[in-house]
């Protein structure tokens, strides 16, 4: 039987039991600082109690007891300091090894993730849960695992003290505790309470992924002057931001207050007590002091309650996001084969594949066959399905129908690994890491020499622009390749896919931010990287695939036309008008008309 996963706060012990000894070494180091705590309030009653007795004659005082008191007391918040630092060092030493695991554990997932996973998300919410969520969880094991072991060890060892000193008095600050309690558990346990927390995370991710993109494309907003108020999701996100915060506040707004009150409340239950009891005690002296230490010790409970009320309503934050980090952890991954099997050749062939994202069909019966050593171009009009044959070759989605094989073997009973190793992809946006120029092409091989990266970079034609730059490869590149043209990312991606020499290519628009001349220089890298292998090309611009050994016509998800450049010209058929139009483009020219001034 499947074993149930746990949430909450057992989930999050269940976290920092992965450094079990340095948590548990904080929590016995953390019980110990809290007795050193409240020795120094022990001292304090002994002495006003050596006081109490020589009030009529103080001359009579040990002075040397006294002293020895003083430097108990001292000593007791110097260990206290001690022992609080050393607790304090070992959660946030469990707590950062913990959190690097879960980043890695959490970065390893996503990239075996189906693409899917991402189209349906946005980044903002995936950033929030690897840095927010991440981080929250240092919270939990760095500072409330020894905070509350303090805050529940204190209460418990000064209410057996003062219930030994005097059980009248105990009962009367004890009072208002069990009160406070109800009301705590009443803030936590209000059936709105956990379904409005979820609703603020969701709304704080909305909110997250809409900031992203607005700042993403703030060149398009500032072009047309667009506002914040103007862009629609991000204002009607950051309203239900708004509004759910508002009613998650007003939720606590008079219970929160109640229990400080309560909490805080039991001098006035000592005292009355205490008065009462005054006037009818026989050694008033001695039970001066026994009253003392009620007034200063069962004060002194309000910050560790206090403590567990704040401590209670950030666990619920945090489960919250260890319950989001979850949901990335235990997703699903794309299926492995038990068996794999490892491909003949780097033929490519595409039997009856349907698919849909979701419920909107996207390809269907999409059959044809690429020979190693070829060409393969994909043309048609703009959502045709062209990208997604492609996307399908390194499964960054699995076919709902159908089969697709790579040297006779179903891809799917390839290891993804074994698979990417096979796989050259060069995207129309070619995504670059803000890292060096160098590290950006060596992803391609990690094991390459300089050598290898500078003999990849001058097949993709880039390696003239890059001496040019300040540091040369050693050029940090901004994120997304931003201080680079689209034309100089496009080549560094190709050096990176050359570098990678892996038998089967795609290339996806891969000229599409090129000029012509810059176009002419990736045409000859695309010489070099596709010698001798099989070649999926995505082209707009039917003059750079005239060469192709087939020219596969996408529309509406299916293949209507196939076979050479001269053939489907020959045919007549919708290929040959996309080439008329592709023609009449390039001749166009803008007739400003005459009586326009400069």
């Amino acid at each position: 039987m499947r074993q149930q996963r746990k949430v909450g706060l057992r989930r999050l012990l269940e976290i920092a039991g992965r450094k079990r000894a340095y948590v548990f070494a904080s929590m016995v180091l953390s019980v110990a600082a809290t007795i050193a705590q409240i020795a120094p309030f022990v001292a304090s009653y002994l002495l006003i109690a050596e006081l109490a007795r020589h009030v009529s004659d103080l001359s009579g005082v040990d002075t040397g007891y006294v002293w020895n008191l003083a430097f108990f007391s001292l000593g007791a918040i110097g260990v206290y300091g001690v022992l609080t630092y050393a607790s304090l060092m070992l959660s946030h030493v469990a707590a950062f090894n913990i959190l690097h695991e879960i980043r890695v554990a959490m970065a390893d997932k996503l990239a075996r993730l189906p693409m899917g996973y991402f189209t349906s998300r946005s980044s903002g919410a995936i950033k929030k849960v690897l840095a927010e969520d991440v981080e929250r969880v240092e919270l939990f094991v760095a500072h409330h695992i020894p905070d509350l072991t303090s805050a529940v060890v204190f209460p418990l060892l000064t209410g057996a003290y003062l219930l030994m000193m005097d059980w009248r008095l105990a009962v009367a600050a004890f009072v208002p505790v069990p009160l406070a309690l109800a009301l705590q558990a009443r803030m936590f346990r209000s059936p709105d309470a956990g379904g409005t927390i979820q609703d603020y995370y969701t709304a704080m991710e909305r909110m997250n992924g809409s900031i992203v993109e607005y700042v993403r494309g703030m060149p398009v907003v500032k072009v047309f002057s667009q506002t914040v108020d103007e862009f629609q999701r991000l204002k009607d996100d950051i309203y239900r931001y708004r509004d759910l915060a508002k009613k998650v506040t007003s939720h606590y707004s008079v219970l929160f207050p109640g229990y400080q009150v309560l909490i805080s409340s039991s001098l006035l239950a000592i005292l009355p007590v205490s008065v009462y009891l005054l006037t009818r005690t026989s050694s008033y002296e001695s039970f001066v002091s026994v009253v003392f230490l009620f007034l200063i010790l069962a004060g002194g409970m309000y910050f560790p309650l206090f403590k567990l009320m704040w401590m209670g309503g950030l666990v619920n934050q945090i489960s919250e996001g260890v319950r989001r980090i979850d949901e990335i952890l235990f997703i699903p991954e794309t299926p492995e084969p038990l068996k794999p099997e490892v491909p003949d050749d780097a033929s490519i062939e595409f039997r009856k594949v349907s698919f849909s994202y979701g419920e909107a069909p996207v390809l269907s019966d999409v059959s044809f066959r690429a020979e190693p050593g070829t060409v393969t171009a994909l043309v048609g009009r703009s959502g045709a399905g062209k990208s997604t044959i492609a996307h399908l070759l390194p499964r960054f989605w699995d076919v709902d129908e159908g089969e697709i094989l790579m040297g006779g073997v179903d891809i799917r009973k390839m290891r993804t690994e074994a698979l990417m190793d096979h796989v050259s992809f060069v995207f129309q946006d070619g995504f670059l890491f803000f890292d060096t120029i160098e590290e950006n092409i060596r992803m391609g091989n990690g094991a390459a020499s300089m050598e290898d990266v500078i003999h990849a970079a001058r097949a993709a034609q880039c390696h003239e622009f890059i001496e040019r730059l300040s540091s040369g490869y050693m050029t940090l590149v901004g994120e997304g390749g931003t201080y680079l043209s689209g034309g100089e990312r496009q080549r560094v991606a190709l050096a990176r896919a050359i570098l990678k020499d892996s038998p089967v290519v795609v290339l996806d628009e891969a000229t599409a931010y090129a000029d012509p001349e810059n176009e002419g220089k990736m045409l000859a890298a695309f010489s070099e990287l596709i010698r001798s292998k099989t070649v999926l090309v995505i082209a707009h611009r039917l003059s750079t695939v005239t060469d192709a050994d087939q020219i596969l016509v996408v529309d509406r998800g299916a293949i209507v036309e196939r076979g050479t450049h001269e053939a489907l010209l020959a045919g007549g058929g919708r290929y040959r008008r996309m080439w008329e139009a592709h023609n009449r483009s390039a001749e166009w020219t803008l007739d400003i008309g005459e009586g326009v001034q400069a």
